[in-house]
């Protein structure tokens, strides 16, 4: 193996360790948001009977994250990652980005949860919803620059393999919003 061959080994390690750190950092703000809002559900603040949203919807979009999660680590275990594998893990994340966003639009409108009149449960949701999908879009950029990698015929198990573990964390993330915000 050749000097360049380690070195490069050795950069592809540290930026997937880096990636890590990351999704690690933005977890734990999620969690500290979670924590709170579970605060605030104990002390029989949360959520106001008038404002209770639905499930499906928010679990569907669920699904659309566990099915992204599960492709993208499918496609890994392929020797050459196709075309078709990243088009549906990008959008099914793109599908759940817009089902969140028209969700938070129903919600807000709809719902009477704006902020600051629905106090701790609007400021909860919305904040827990735009962390998880912000979170969700930076991993998403990671797969898109992973697709021209593959558009080019490029290798690109090494950006797929970085963005897997930021999938995952996102789809944990949107478990915990899900079982924190919109179950009884």
């Amino acid at each position: 193996m050749s000097t360049n061959e380690l070195a490069s080994q050795r950069d592809e390690g540290n930026l997937w360790f880096g990636a890590v750190i990351a999704h690690g950092a933005v977890a734990m703000l999620f969690c500290a948001m979670a924590f709170t809002a579970g605060f605030y559900r104990l002390r029989g603040f949360w959520p106001p009977a008038s404002a209770r949203p639905g499930l499906l919807v928010p679990a569907l979009a669920g699904g659309l994250l566990v099915i992204g999660a599960v492709s993208l680590h499918a496609s890994l275990r392929h020797p050459r990652p196709g075309r078709l594998t990243l088009a549906g893990v990008l959008s099914a994340g793109a599908a759940f980005l817009a089902t969140q966003a028209a969700w938070s639009h129903v919600l807000f409108w709809y719902r009477d949860l704006r902020i600051p009149d629905s106090g701790v449960f609007g400021a909860s949701l919305y904040g827990l919803s735009a962390v998880q999908a912000a979170h969700l879009s930076v991993v998403m950029l990671g797969l898109l620059r992973a697709g021209l990698r593959v558009l080019h015929g490029q290798e690109a198990r090494a950006p797929l393999r970085r963005a897997l573990p930021g999938w995952w964390c996102s789809t944990v993330m949107y478990g915990v919003l899900f079982a924190v915000v919109y179950l009884p």
